[in-house]
Order: C-alpha cells, then structure tokens, then sequence
C-alpha cells in the first residue's frame, strides 16, 4: 500500500473511506463528492483507497484528505490499510459505489465482506451480488415465485439461439453486468439478435463503462450445475415487457424496506445499441394510487427476496397488465436527479441520510413512512429530462445554454464536462440533464421539447469512428 499524504495531522480522528474503481476517463457518476461533503460538514476525514497503476487520479485527491493505493482490490488489502490507518485515524465506515462492478471484482460485495469483518455497517455481499448480476437477480425471483420473465444467459452463438427459442420474440438483449445502457436492444427477430450479439462480441471494449462488465468467474445454476460468466462475451436474454416503465427509490434500513417515491418514465428513445430515458415525471402521471401500492408492494417482496439490507436503492419495473414487473434493482442512489426528487418531494438529504446509515445512526420507519406520505402527495410535480448526442464525436459543450439560466420552472442543471469522445450508439451519455417544475406530463413533454428546440450539442464528428 502506498500513501499518498496531502499533510501530516498527529490528532488521530474519525473517518469515512471510500473505495473507488471508476477508471473511466469522465466519470461515470457523482457518488463519492456529495458524501464527502456531508461527511465533512460532521467533521469527518474523506479518505480514499483504489488500486495502484490507475489513471486519473487527481480527480480523486481533489476532495479526499488523503489517497491511498492498494496493490490489488482485495479483501486483505483494504483490511492491512484499515490496520495501517489505527494510529492517525477511526475509521468510521467504509463505503463505494456499490452498483459498479469492475474487472478487479465486484466492489460492493468486497467492501461489504470488509465492513462485516470490521464490525461496521455493511449490506448483504450476496444481495449486492444477486442486484449486480441481473441474471443471477433472475435466478432469486424465480425460485421465489415472483412475477418476472424467461429469461437465458449465454456465452456463445449456440446458446444465444436455443435460449431465443425457448423465450420468444421480442425479447431484450443486454449485458448481465453493466451501466449506463450499453448494449441493450429489443430484437424482433433471430437477425437483429445474432447481428447485436456480433456487435457486442466485437466492440463491447469501446464503451465508457467496458469496465462495469466485471470479471470472469462462475455462477451456479438454478439446478446446482456451474455456468461461467465471461465479460465481453457473456450476454442476456430476457423476455421483453411491455407497458410504462418507472423506478423506485427505496431505503432498506437494516431489513426493513421503505419505498420511498415512484418516478413514471414519460419518453424512451430506443438506437441501435442502448435505450435512453428522455423524461422522467414524479409523482407519476398514470399509475393510480392502486397501482402504486401493487408497485410499492412488489418492490418490498423483490428486495426481500434478494435479501438486500442497509442500502439506498434504485429499483427499474414496467407496469404491465399483469402489474409490476422488475427490470433490474441497483444497490445504490438512482441516477439523473433522483437526489432532488428525494429532497424536493419526500424532504429527504440522500447524501446525508446514506452517511448517517454508515455510521450506525438510527433513522425510524416513522420518519422514512412520512417522507413517503410526503412524496405521494406533494402537490408540485417535477421532471427530469436529458439530452443525448445525436451523433458520435468528441463533445465540445452547448449552444443555447441562457434558455435554461432565465427560465422560472428550471430548478438545477448540469452539463457533462466536454472533451471526451462519445459514442452515442453504444451506451447512453448524459451530455445535459436538468430538473424542473411542471404542472403535469403534458408540460413536462412541452418543456423536454423546448429545451430539444433552444439548446444544441457542439459534436466534432472529425474524430468519429
């Protein structure tokens, strides 16, 4: 383990270290910074541990107190850093972005073994597993009898066709691990799914998250036989649903599980590659309140059953006639402006709460139930809306941005930092998200198309392809 200090302090102090594995050349989330921010508004040290040899490391030491480098992202590694660290500081929590899987190894699940193994708060390693490897998340449905989806992993052309065969068209395409949408697509037919399956195969390296993919290692069966996992060949199948798709935003404190605000997606864009979520609205627009318990309901049964303790939670379903049904459940703070909708609707600080919930605090289900009355019946209504290239190239900002600067419904925005090549095809790529007040989804839609209309992306395609 190598340290590298920003400055020698002899008073030993109370501390949150973050493991971070995000070697991508933008980054892929803003996870750490907010609770580094809470954690220093407690008086806390933010320390950071990743693997030595990785790029981009100053992003890292521009918010932590001190950066440490670990040969390896193992369990013994951060335990010998833990130890190291006795005499300067107490280590308090240890946390990462646990939705993020990464050729080192599932991060979530290590860190959890670690905080077990400390005595510290930890979430379920083997629930972090089963929500990371949507096949696996699959799996624990089915032999809990919960409503789901056929559904096949496959490591080769010949599976890939026998696994089609047994769930039927259309179905989904998708890596079992992954972000940021990459390489997910509805096939109608066996040539649009062999084609994508080629695609995949040959250029799986080439998206931003290739590292959420994971690594190579070996899955049971539901019948107790092995299935490997290879990443960048491995894919999955899944019957497709059909109907509106939405989130929940849960909170699992200890085991108990408080589903906390329903967003309704109101526009998905489908490319050749990845599906992009253009509008969101919450309170949702068209789900009856009947139809919000069933969701709440559904949610609380499925993050039971994959066993998932001591989490912020961004669980995905689309709402089918049959009711509910999950598309994929991720360990950790959903993404866009979910932060604001937990703060704008149920008056909850995410960044502060998650932290608290490390540190052994007591947050009561009187509270988390008041946020979710609060959320279900806030009177003020709120979208999320995001802008995608059109084309791929190496984004150099936007035009238009003062439409956003003076209009009244425009809550908070940010732009992707510019400079890095994109690939719009393949995966989905934030270049403008923004979170605004509306009157109701006929105006969320009237607001997405504004900002379609006053703002466009700078693409230089001389670098494309």
């Amino acid at each position: 383990m190598k340290s590298l200090n920003q400055g020698g302090d002899s008073v030993k102090k109370d501390a949150i270290l973050f493991v971070d594995v995000d070697e991508s050349p933008s980054a892929r989330y803003n996870y750490r910074e907010p609770h580094f921010a809470v954690g220093r508004l407690r008086d806390l040290a933010c320390l950071v541990a990743a693997v030595s040899g990785r790029d981009y490391l100053e992003r890292l030491r521009q918010d932590c107190d001190e950066l440490f480098l670990l040969e390896a992202l193992r369990e013994d590694a951060i335990l010998d850093l833990v130890k190291e660290l006795e005499g300067q500081y107490n280590v308090r929590a240890i946390f990462c972005h646990a939705g993020h899987a990464s050729a080192q190894g599932q991060v979530g699940c290590i860190v959890a073994r670690v905080c077990q193994q400390l005595g510290l708060v930890y979430a379920c390693p083997d629930a972090i597993a089963a929500c990371n490897n949507k096949f696996v998340m699959r799996q624990v449905l089915s032999r809990h009898g919960l409503r789901s989806v056929p559904f096949a992993l496959c490591n080769n052309q010949q599976e890939l066709e026998e696994g089609a065969a047994r769930i039927g068209y259309p179905l989904i395409i998708k890596p079992a691990f992954g972000g940021a949408s990459a390489f997910i697509r509805k096939c109608t037919n066996w040539s649009e799914l062999r084609s994508h399956y080629a695609l995949f195969l040959a250029h799986h390296g080439e998206a931003s998250c290739a590292d959420f993919y994971g690594c190579t290692h070996v899955l049971p069966e539901v019948d107790g036989s092995p299935r490997n996992y290879i990443p960048g060949q491995s894919i999955l199948l899944e019957g497709y649903i059909e109907g509106v798709e939405g989130t929940v935003e849960c909170m699992v404190i200890g085991e108990r599980v408080h589903p906390v605000l329903i967003n309704e997606k109101l526009m998905l864009t489908e490319r050749s590659g990845t599906v992009l979520e253009n509008l969101l609205i919450t309170p949702p627009a068209s789900f009856t309140d009947g139809e919000c318990a069933d969701i709440r309901q559904y949610t609380i049964e499925c993050l039971r059953a994959v066993g998932l303790t001591n989490a912020l939670v961004h669980f995905e379903f689309r709402l089918t006639e049959d009711g509910p049904v999950v598309i994929e459940i991720n360990p950790r703070l959903g993404g866009l402006y979910v932060n604001a909708a937990l703060r704008d609707l149920a008056k909850l600080d995410p960044y502060q709460l998650y932290v608290s919930l490390l540190l052994g605090e007591q947050t009561t289900d009187i509270e988390l139930e008041r946020a979710t009355q609060e959320a279900a019946e806030c009177a003020q209504s709120y979208a999320m809306l995001a802008v995608y290239p059109q084309e791929s190239g190496v984004f150099k900002g936007f035009e238009g941005v003062d439409f956003l600067k003076g209009h009244e419904a425009v809550v908070e925005y940010a732009v992707q930092e510019p400079g890095g090549y994109i690939d719009a095809d393949i995966e989905e790529h934030y270049l403008l998200k923004c979170w605004v007040k509306v009157d109701n989804a006929a105006q969320a839609h009237a607001m997405h198309d504004a900002v379609m209309h006053n703002l466009s992306a700078i693409i230089d395609q001389r670098h494309a392809g």
